[in-house]
């Protein structure tokens, strides 16, 4: 792996570390009020998408990191979800 394939982990890893800070977020309001779920549908689609090509290119830093970001946004995502599911009726 050259430096751009590193950079493009590392990127990866930042912004898992920032959806994980949203997780905790989340889990500590408990609370999906703030969150647009359409919007989060829309990005997790992205990102399957996105995932697909990267191994359609069989480029394996890229795969590793949609992978990885992937694998974090659905736990965000179910999350949210749950919470949503779960918020006290009006």
């Amino acid at each position: 792996m050259d430096l751009l394939d590193w950079l493009t982990l590392v990127s990866y890893l930042a912004l898992n570390i920032d959806i994980v800070l949203q997780i905790r977020r989340v889990h500590k309001t408990k609370s999906s009020r703030d969150l647009s779920l359409l919007g989060m549908t829309i990005r997790y689609a992205a990102l399957l998408i996105i995932l697909v090509k990267f191994i359609k290119l069989d480029d394996m830093p890229l795969i590793l990191g949609q992978g990885l970001i992937t694998l974090t946004f659905t736990g965000y995502f179910v999350l949210a979800g749950l919470y949503y599911l779960n918020k006290p009726k009006k």
